[in-house]
């Protein structure tokens, strides 16, 4: 959802700047008796807006189409943003201290490495799982399969180690090196 923030947020503050711009132009022109307005032709609005009443049926459809974009901005917006830290036990309230999703692959992946016979790791965390694919240096599946144990062990104590709060799932795989 940053990705889509950061521009719609310059869009909107392009389009406020620019409109206040424009205001301060008008204000200034009609300050100084100008006999039309300079950029924006609001009087037909202004007049229009005088005649109309709150109950028109136009005012309602634009008031409903307005409600209804304000709520699609809305709606994405409250959805609970990713976790990117998992936060690590502490004997101290004061105590705020986490890993970032991306620091734990890396210690998940140089504790998988470090089991012999396994040549790669892919590591993917997410708040409550972690997988774990790990590349054997062996073509046969039997070996494979037997170092499955191992890296699960070692990934295992590497969460220990670490103390989280709330520690995720480990899920791995051992595939053998391709052909």
């Amino acid at each position: 959802m940053r990705l889509i923030n950061r521009p719609l947020a310059f869009i909107l503050a392009a389009a406020l700047a620019a409109a206040s711009i424009i205001l301060i132009v008008e204000v200034v022109a009609f300050a100084l008796h100008a006999t039309s307005p300079l950029i924006v032709h609001w009087t037909t609005w202004y007049h229009w807006a005088g005649r109309t009443r709150w109950n028109a049926l136009v005012v309602t459809i634009w008031s409903i189409i307005l409600i209804i974009a304000g709520a699609l901005m809305l709606a994405p917006q409250l959805k609970p943003r990713r976790v990117t830290r998992l936060k690590l036990r502490s004997d101290d309230k004061a105590t705020d201290a986490a890993i970032t999703r991306g620091g734990l692959a890396g210690a998940l992946r140089a504790a998988a490495l470090d089991i012999d016979g396994i040549s790669k790791a892919a590591i993917r965390v997410r708040r409550r799982r972690a997988r774990i694919t790990a590349t054997a240096a062996a073509r046969d599946r039997a070996a494979a399969d037997t170092l499955r144990q191992p890296v699960t062990d070692a990934a295992s104590r590497r969460l220990d180690d670490l103390q989280l709060r709330h520690p995720p799932r480990l899920r791995v795989r051992v595939i053998p090196r391709s052909r």
